[in-house]
């Protein structure tokens, strides 16, 4: 499990937390209201090196909770918050500068880069200009659940990839095989014979970014060779054991790596969890290892946290609320919420009467530091963006 940064939003947030981590029932009431905040959560510490860290937090001024049954050494580790905020950590990495045993180094270097993971804010720290860029999907399947089999002719999908650009789209997703839920697989050939010919005529008529929706190799490099910049692989790897290499062998592209439990036939077959982020975040850190021994640096992922790929209504809501904890893991974040049926969840309805439902999610991209949102109606999204951005950006003149 990944050391990582929280945001904890609300009371209620802290207490689940806290009850988690094994606080006592008492400690959870005490400690949740200054829990509220950015905290720092570090995995499996153990005792000899919790006490000690609890002491010093203790010195600081700080708070430092941890399961009940550690300070007696009736357990071998745990789960430590650590609240207080950045300068708080500041004068704790210092105390902590004479320890030389019990992992206490190793913990003070991971404190250093999650202190400076805290002071960094994708939302404000970007600029007043800062605005997601929006992926238009193009979909050239025939059974895709929003869009299926509009745009399966050549010049249909072009026209809709230029009009999704002058609409404000940057990049446009072109996808091949439909990923809903309960869909079927394409062989290689029907998947080439649907997407290059569309990429060959976009790329001769705009340079507008595009990205291949596959997670099949093959795919992925005549796509490449036709003019696509973003691999966008739902399988994150996994699908083919050759997409890594074509990944590495193309170093002007991007990949988008994307969380999904089991596979599109059979995903939402009782999905199920003990702790979504935790588990996203464990997959995420064991695919950005595999990219970095590769050679692929960070700067060249896109992580997508996969809402309805494999999740319940919970793990959904849950993603969205805690998007902006991805953040710490130095990759460009991609939502893909536009017209699911988590939102159906929400109010009833079809696909295509979903956008209210969309720019919901939009609004929690934006104020989370999202890099790319990606959706179908392009227009009605970059508005509201723009709207958010000029909101934000009224000073605040004192008359």
């Amino acid at each position: 499990m990944q050391n990582r940064v929280l945001t904890i939003k609300t009371i209620h947030d802290a207490r689940e937390i806290l009850k988690q981590i094994g606080v006592s029932s008492q400690g959870v009431e005490v400690m949740a209201p200054k829990a509220v905040g950015k905290s720092v959560l570090l995995y499996n510490v153990e005792t000899a090196a919790a006490n000690i860290m609890k002491q010093e937090c203790l010195i600081i001024g700080a708070d430092c909770a941890m399961s009940r049954g550690i300070v007696e050494g009736k357990k071998k580790s745990s789960n430590l918050l650590i609240m207080g905020g950045a300068n708080k950590l500041l004068a704790l990495i210092t105390r902590m500068r004479h320890y030389t045993s019990m992992g206490l180094p190793q913990i003070r270097d991971q404190l250093s880069s999650l202190r400076s993971q805290m002071l960094f804010n994708h939302s404000y720290d970007r600029g007043k200009d800062f605005l997601p860029q929006v992926m238009g999907i193009l979909n050239v399947t025939p059974d895709s659940f929003s869009d299926g089999n509009s745009y399966g002719d050549v010049k249909e999908a072009v026209d809709h990839a230029l009009k999704l650009k002058e609409e404000g789209a940057s990049i446009i997703d072109i996808g091949g095989e439909s990923t809903r839920p309960g869909s079927q697989r394409v062989s290689l050939e029907e998947e080439l014979k649907r997407t290059i010919p569309v990429i060959n005529a976009l790329r001769k008529v705009s340079d507008i970014a595009i990205s291949i929706d596959t997670y099949k190799a093959e795919v992925a490099r005549q796509a490449i060779e036709a003019g696509a910049n973003i691999v966008n692989d739902i399988w994150a790897l996994d699908g083919d054991q050759d997409m890594l290499n074509v990944i590495k062998a193309n170093p002007q592209v991007k990949i988008c790596l994307m969380h999904m439990l089991g596979n599109p036939e059979t995903m939402q077959d009782n999905p199920n969890y003990d702790n979504i982020i935790n588990s996203i975040f464990t997959f995420f850190d064991k695919k950005l290892k595999q990219c970095e021994s590769a050679g692929i640096s960070r700067d060249r992922i896109i992580l997508d946290p996969g809402i309805g790929f494999g999740k319940r209504q919970t793990d959904n809501l849950e993603i969205l609320k805690r998007i902006d904890e991805f953040n710490i893991l130095g990759c460009d974040i991609l939502l893909g919420a536009s017209r699911k049926s988590f939102i159906n969840n929400i109010y009833q309805s079809e696909a295509k009467d979903r956008l209210e439902g969309t720019l919901a999610t939009t609004a929690i991209a934006y104020n989370n530091g999202v890099e790319i949102i990606r959706v179908h109606d392009v227009q009605a999204n970059v508005r509201f963006l723009k709207t958010l951005q000029a909101i934000n950006n009224q000073g605040f003149n004192i008359l």
